[in-house]
């Protein structure tokens, strides 16, 4: 279910921390603007889930996926690269002679299975699995049709994702995002556990998962406590689940370095530890926002809900004093 603009966390840290400061409070645009005021006239913009702390050049580069990678690997962090390939009709402004031939290039260097999403899409919105020349042709004209630009990267098998929130320099808080998953009981077969554990956010998962299982799958039963990921996205808001964790914990150290390498004082980066072909981990950056969205994290357990506004209350205090 969707997230109402004034239901949102950061609306109740942005007014708690208000009221505790002698601040005003102006709600604009559905309250996806908020404008705080001091008593001496000074005004704290706070646009969607940014609050002003990062310049704008930082802003824009986090909300790019592939100038993000660019910037990784121009800084040496360990990443999941994408690739950048941009709408047909902005090739006016480059020298590239289309996207065709470069695209099925990057796809058959991939090895035929990648990940091709909108270049500056949130929320796992957007993000499709391609394994086949008429899936890539397809998606990708797809994609075009409303994106100015899309990203390719290498499908990569994760065990797990961590999400570090950074606040000038140091994590501030830290859970691992989990995939939707099933657990056997050594009796029921597998459509009738799916059945059980449906909600509305599984359904992008859950509807690639079944395109590549057939009715033979769908009847097995899984053994006593068999876990059965369904799907490959670990995202929130599509039915993955949270597990708290320490803010040292592994890959801690890779998203400070992430968060350096784009100047981000306040944001979030998504750490996945990849599966090798030797059977252990691989800690690579897959995301960073500059927006920090932590609404399910929130409202997971109420003193994770009072982390998160004391974690806002500390980076606008930093906002009120850099403005004074």
């Amino acid at each position: 279910m969707a997230i109402k603009n004034d239901d949102r966390v950061l609306v109740t840290a942005a007014r708690r921390f208000a009221a505790d400061h002698g601040l005003e409070v102006e709600a604009l645009s559905h309250d996806w603007l908020l404008i705080l005021t001091t008593p001496d006239g000074r005004r704290l913009p706070l646009f969607g889930y940014d609050i002003g702390l990062n310049s704008a050049t930082t802003l824009r580069i986090a909300n790019d996926k592939a100038a993000t990678s660019d910037m990784l690997s121009a800084r040496g962090v360990a990443h999941i690269a994408h690739r950048l390939f941009l709408n047909p009709d902005l090739h006016v402004y480059t020298r590239g002679q289309g996207n065709w031939a470069a695209l099925t290039a990057a796809f058959d260097a991939a090895g035929q299975d990648v990940v091709l999403k909108s270049n500056e899409g949130t929320s796992g919105k957007d993000v499709f699995r391609v394994r086949t020349q008429l899936e890539l042709e397809r998606t990708a004209h797809e994609l075009f049709r409303t994106e100015r630009s899309i990203a390719l990267s290498r499908f990569t098998p994760i065990r797990g994702e961590t999400r570090f929130v950074v606040l000038d320099g140091a994590v501030r808080l830290a859970y691992t995002k989990q995939a939707p998953m099933l657990t056997g009981d050594g009796q029921t077969p597998l459509r009738d556990l799916l059945a059980r554990a449906m909600v509305p956010e599984m359904g992008p998962s859950l509807g690639a998962w079944l395109e590549g299982a057939d009715a033979a799958d769908l009847d097995t039963v899984p053994a006593a406590g068999e876990h059965l990921p369904i799907g490959w996205r670990h995202n929130l808001g599509q039915g993955g689940t949270i597990i708290p964790v320490a803010t040292d914990a592994p890959g801690a150290d890779l998203a400070l370095a992430a968060a350096a390498a784009l100047d981000l004082r306040f944001g979030s980066v998504d750490i996945a530890h990849a599966a090798t072909p030797q059977g252990d981990a691989r800690d690579l950056v897959m995301e960073v926002n500059a927006g920090v969205m932590l609404e399910h994290f929130a409202r997971s357990a109420p003193d994770r809900r009072e982390a998160v506004i004391a974690t806002y209350a500390e980076a606008l205090g930093l906002l009120l004093s850099a403005t004074a």
